[in-house]
């Protein structure tokens, strides 16, 4: 015999509410209904109905939720109050957000207590001396991690991490390399986020040290610490296979492999799901083609959420359980952008959106925030992109993409007027706006080109121009006829789309789960249009502090996009980030310029914080750079903008990687340049056994493995190799940097930076070129000393940063390391003798 789980609602309940719920679900038929409720102590005082359904379900709004709510009640018509599957989900996205569950009989005279409402408890502080002991000589990381090592920098930062936690805090924390800054905020992270039953989010660059956080350092310190807490790595929908859609590839077979490499990657993809746990992107062997993956991503408009028949084991929804539960989330920068965008939009910061609720959150590899948070706070469309959304949903060619997914379904079931408009209208409509779209971009080029450009302003293979009104500036009448002509065209499309799922939803059928699924593809491309309409009329507003722009990219794949971002992001996220969580922590270890943090300060709003509350500290690397590094500078080089240049810096690198026994970067801020350079050592190079590895021949991943297994290759490099690369051991024992690493100064965006701090009264060479530089050069010295028993050199063949005032700066920036200034001949000599004794040892 089962014990009934219910009380009396007269023990928790006011009278007026029990009488106010039977009074709703009286007027409301009988059917369900939700209230959102106050509780006043353990009794409930208040409640407020907010959605009304059928007799065995009812929508529901958390994110409707208001301080004063605590907890959600609904009912169950018949009176068992056993939750069902739907119950659950929503009451522990409810628990989440600190809200309790009820559910009631039609009376309300019984109380079914699924979750209770979240109580807040006074907040417990860290102890910043168990930090330290952690930390120490003798401590539980040194007793129980193979080779850790008592760093000073470690334990001071850990300290600081920590205080900032408990001072609600915004903090920059530069930290030099090997200071082993992970375990310093990861530590302190754990023990807030366990002792205050709260949640701390990790922000990174790149996906490698997201991937070591999580794999590596996480597990460790699961092991280590004595604190039962959960973490996890929150992806993007995105990378999770949906198992409804993959169902769908299964049964439609013919549909989905219309050539055998489409049908070989479906069957890879098919055979690896079959037996995942996880369903996602990282385990398959290799990337798929977007087209394929689409036809298994999961994305929130064709979900079927709670009804879905695969929702108790759906990849996407398992993952977002275990974010809900963990204490430490790991994200990168652009996903929290994105979920900070769209928190934004919606003024919604308490609500789970792309990324769980949190209230103090971490970023390493700060120094890329602007960037990042440009990029997602903005917006944009292109004509490849536009034509991808088509080719999703309908291409033609070859009969693939989702609608023709739809038309097999409708003329399986034999429906009429439904599958008539889809296959007679809409896929067509597909068709035609394809070629509207096509000659609507050919308009925007047309017209572009036909304003005259500043000779400084945009170079080969891209071309971009600002819209406005200024001297030089493309006027936005220019591309307002196309934009608006391109917006109706998707606003007709859209039409098109609703009507067919009108159609679609006048013709239900069975299974329920196959026609919700068809109904779900509508709803997802009615979707997916409305965004681009809104990209387009994003495009064509002047939003105040946001910079508009054209970009015109030649090439096999020529494209033309539009974009817009905010010249400045430190207001916004002064507002919408740092006042809104307790702690804000950004660390790298480039984050200072020659001993100043007034630079990132400006651009990220430290500066705008209220008094007091940010404070920037740097914790010095523990290597031996005087010992360990030599930075050569030959001050006889033509000057990099010089005719004779290239040809000198070739005869450097030769020389240089000569002497070094190749393992070498060799480091370019320009494609051109790169190649040119390339070009003309590289077969001699490979003659004397040096493998040359050139960047834009293969993936990044591959040519950092042939460069790490070879012991003798020297890499020509971009951007990508500047930063985020790690190579320790003997592998890399010299960096050759070209030139410094000024940015492009024609690019819209920093033009429209430059000109917001001169309407500020300030130099913007100085203030944002010069510094962004320093940050950049650092980056790529950092690439060469990753251990204690790394040796090296770093040769810098750019004379400005000897010759000009501004180079002090960069100087003063970089490690202290042992300097020869001088002619490139007295360079060579020192190198020589710093590489000798490797030399005599190899003898």
């Amino acid at each position: 015999m089962t014990t009934d789980p219910s009380i009396p609602t007269e023990q928790c309940f006011a009278p007026e509410v029990r009488t106010s719920i039977a009074t709703e679900i009286a007027a409301a038929g009988g059917n369900e209904v939700f209230f959102f409720g106050t509780m006043e102590g353990s009794t409930l005082i208040a409640v407020e109905a907010i959605a009304r359904g059928h007799r065995s379900a009812v929508p529901v709004f958390l994110n409707r939720a208001e301080n004063h709510h605590h907890v959600l009640v609904h009912n169950h018509p018949g009176g068992d109050l056993t939750p069902s599957n739907a119950d659950l989900s929503i009451a522990s996205e409810a628990g989440m957000r600190g809200l309790g569950f009820f559910i009631v009989d039609d009376k309300a005279t019984r109380v079914y207590r699924v979750v209770e409402p979240h109580t807040p408890r006074e907040t417990i502080p860290l102890d910043l001396g168990e930090i330290e002991k952690i930390f120490s000589a003798d401590g539980v990381l040194a007793k129980a991690v193979p080779q850790f090592e008592d760093r000073p920098g470690q334990r001071e930062m850990a300290i600081e991490v920590a205080r900032s936690f408990n001072d609600d805090c915004v903090k920059a924390f530069e930290a030099g390399t090997g200071v082993g800054k992970s375990f310093a905020y990861l530590v302190p992270s754990i023990l807030w986020a366990h002792a205050n039953n709260s949640r701390v989010v990790v922000s990174t660059q790149t996906i490698a040290l997201s991937e070591q956080l999580a794999t590596k350092d996480l597990p460790v310190l699961s092991r280590v610490l004595d604190v039962d807490f959960h973490f996890a790595l929150i992806k993007g929908r995105g990378n999770y296979a949906c198992r409804r859609k993959t169902s769908e590839v299964v049964y439609q077979k013919d549909l989905y492999r219309d050539n055998e490499e489409r049908g070989n990657w479906i069957e890879a993809i098919l055979e690896r799901l079959s037996t995942s746990k996880l369903g996602s992107l990282s385990e398959l062997d290799g990337i798929p083609p977007d087209d394929v993956w689409d036809d298994f991503r999961s994305t929130t408009e064709q979900s079927l959420k709670t009804r879905c028949p695969h929702y108790q084991e759906c990849f996407f929804y398992n993952a977002r359980r275990e974010a809900s539960r963990a204490q430490v989330l790991i994200v990168n920068h652009h996903l929290f952008f994105a979920d900070l965008g769209l928190r934004l939009n919606l003024e919604s910061y308490d609500d789970d959106l792309v990324i769980p609720a949190y209230d103090r959150v971490v970023f390493d590899e700060a120094h890329r925030l602007e960037e990042v948070a440009s990029q997602h706070l903005g917006g944009g469309f292109s004509r490849i992109g536009l034509y991808q959304m088509l080719s999703r949903l309908a291409a033609g060619r070859d009969r693939r993409g989702r609608l023709y997914f739809l038309s097999n379904v409708l003329r399986e079931q034999s429906l009429g007027a439904a599958a008539k408009f889809l296959d007679g209208e809409l896929i067509g409509k597909v068709q035609e706006i394809r070629s509207s779209i096509g000659e609507a971009f050919d308009n925007i080029e047309a017209r572009v080109q036909e304003v005259p450009a500043p000779r400084s302003y945009g170079a080969e293979p891209e071309t971009m121009r600002r819209l406005g009104a200024g001297d030089g500036e493309l006027p936005r009448e220019v591309v307002e006829e196309p934009l608006l002509l391109l917006r109706d065209e998707l606003l007709g499309l859209r039409r098109t789309i609703r009507h067919a799922w009108n159609l679609l939803l006048d013709e239900p059928f069975e299974p329920e789960v196959r026609f919700e699924g068809c109904v779900a593809e509508y709803r997802s491309a009615f979707s997916t249009v409305g965004h681009a309409v809104e990209s387009v009329e994003s495009m064509l507003s002047q939003r105040k502090g946001f910079l508009s722009w054209v970009e015109l990219r030649k090439g096999r794949r020529g494209n033309i996009l539009l974009r817009s971002a905010p010249i400045r992001v430190s207001q916004i996220l002064a507002d919408s980030l740092y006042s809104r969580v307790s702690t804000a922590i950004m660390t790298s270890a480039t984050l200072s310029v020659a001993k100043s943090w007034d630079f990132l300060g400006d651009r990220l709003g430290w500066n705008l914080t209220e008094q007091g509350r940010f404070e920037g500290r740097t914790f010095d690397s523990p290597f031996d750079f005087e010992q360990q590094t030599m930075l050569g500078i030959p001050d006889d080089l033509p000057s990099p903008e010089e005719r004779d240049f290239v040809g000198r810096f070739s005869d450097i690198v030769r020389e240089a990687v000569t002497i070094s026994g190749g393992r070498a970067f060799v480091l370019f801020t320009s494609h051109r340049m790169l190649r040119q350079v390339a070009a003309a050592l590289q077969g001699g190079l490979e003659r004397m056994g040096y493998p040359c590895l050139v960047q834009g021949t293969q993936p990044q991943s591959e040519l950092l493995r042939r460069f790490r297994d070879s012991g003798r290759a020297v890499l020509f490099g971009n951007q990508t190799f500047w930063e985020g690369v790690d190579v320790p051991g003997d592998a890399l024992s010299c960096v050759i940097i070209a030139r410094l690493p000024f940015r492009v100064p024609s690019h819209p965006l920093e033009r429209a930076r430059a000109e917001d701090l001169e309407e500020r009264g300030q130099n913007p060479f100085a203030k944002l070129t010069v510094p962004q530089a320093v940050l950049a050069l650092k980056q790529g010295f950092g690439r060469l000393i990753r251990t204690k028993t790394d040796r090296g050199t770093v040769i810098i063949a750019d004379r400005r940063i000897v010759t000009k005032p501004y180079g002090k700066r960069f100087l003063e920036s970089l490690p202290p390391s042992r300097r020869v200034i001088g002619p490139w001949s007295q360079v060579r000599n020192e190198l020589n003798d710093f590489f000798a004794p490797e030399a005599a040892a190899d003898v």
